[in-house]
């Protein structure tokens, strides 16, 4: 007779030690989600870019003095339609950076190398002939964070965009022409490595973002976008970055170091990270 009061008290235990696990293991993972993001950003913001090379051509054995363009070139296309700034990251993630130790290890994305082989440089990202490698699941294209459903042969979306600098228009513009309000990367051409006047610690080159995804390999505002100045607040759930992790972002700077920006952050000190030039004194921040 006392059999059903057992049962109950032995749920009511059960569910009570549930509940105060649960926050241990929603926080590990929570942990564990930004560890990977942060490696996610320094694979593409120091590695990637430092060693960028086309697919099918060898690696540079030296780091590079300037940032890859932020579309794969093709004057022929616009920057919708060619390939991203991804295109130019595939063959170090693939072969891994170059290096004089023999014991270094690098282990190799599966099935990247095997996307690459009918790689065709003069046609668009959604080509027939690219179609097996714009549905590649890029792991260091996507925040760990944030877990979707992909339909079967579909091509694979990133949380990873480059910083086209201030105002929407400016990924657009030569270096020249963008000035003050540009970013690091632009459609149209590399940017150099001394570009960068505020130090390159200070102006961020990839940003996570939740909203308005795009294909890794497809080009254009999808992977390379400007600030909106009127689209403030600017970080947080459902705004133009952020969205991944409660209360900021991770951003790779263009030195290559990973910084979590809180949204808290000031709009004018975001603002100024976005661009090349430096801070609020050198760049008007109220107006593209």
């Amino acid at each position: 007779m006392f059999r059903p009061i057992r049962v109950v008290l032995l749920v009511v235990a059960v569910l009570a030690l549930a509940a105060l696990i649960a926050p241990f293991i929603i926080n590990s993972r929570a942990k564990s989600d930004r560890i990977r993001c942060e490696d996610h950003l320094r694979e593409i913001g120091l590695i990637g870019v430092r060693h960028a090379a086309p697919p099918g051509q060898g690696l540079p054995t030296r780091p590079r003095d300037e940032l890859p363009p932020g579309t794969f070139l093709n004057p022929a296309l616009s920057p919708d339609q060619r390939m991203s700034w991804y295109a130019y990251l595939l063959n170090v993630f693939t072969e891994g950076p170059p290096t004089t130790d023999p014991n270094a290890k690098h282990r190799k994305p599966a099935g990247l190398a095997e996307a690459l082989q009918g790689f065709a440089a003069n046609e668009a990202w959604d080509a027939a002939a690219n179609k097996l490698l714009a549905n590649y699941r890029l792991k260091a294209a996507i925040c760990p964070a944030q877990f979707r459903e992909y339909p079967v042969d579909s091509p694979l979306l990133s949380n990873y965009i480059a910083n086209g600098g201030f105002g929407l228009d400016t990924p657009g513009l030569t270096l020249e022409q963008s000035g003050k309000r540009g970013g690091a990367y632009r459609y149209d051409g590399p940017t150099p490595l001394d570009a960068f006047p505020d130090g390159q610690r200070h102006t961020a080159q990839f940003l996570e973002t939740n909203e308005n995804l795009a294909p890794w390999l497809q080009g254009g505002p999808g992977t390379l976008r400007g600030l909106d100045p009127a689209n403030s607040p600017f970080l947080g759930f459902g705004r133009p970055f952020g969205g991944c992790h409660p209360g900021g972002m991770y951003a790779s700077m263009v030195d290559g170091s990973v910084q979590f920006i809180k949204e808290t952050i000031e709009p004018a000190i975001f603002q100024s990270m976005l661009t090349r030039a430096g801070g609020p004194d050198e760049v008007h921040l109220d107006s593209p």
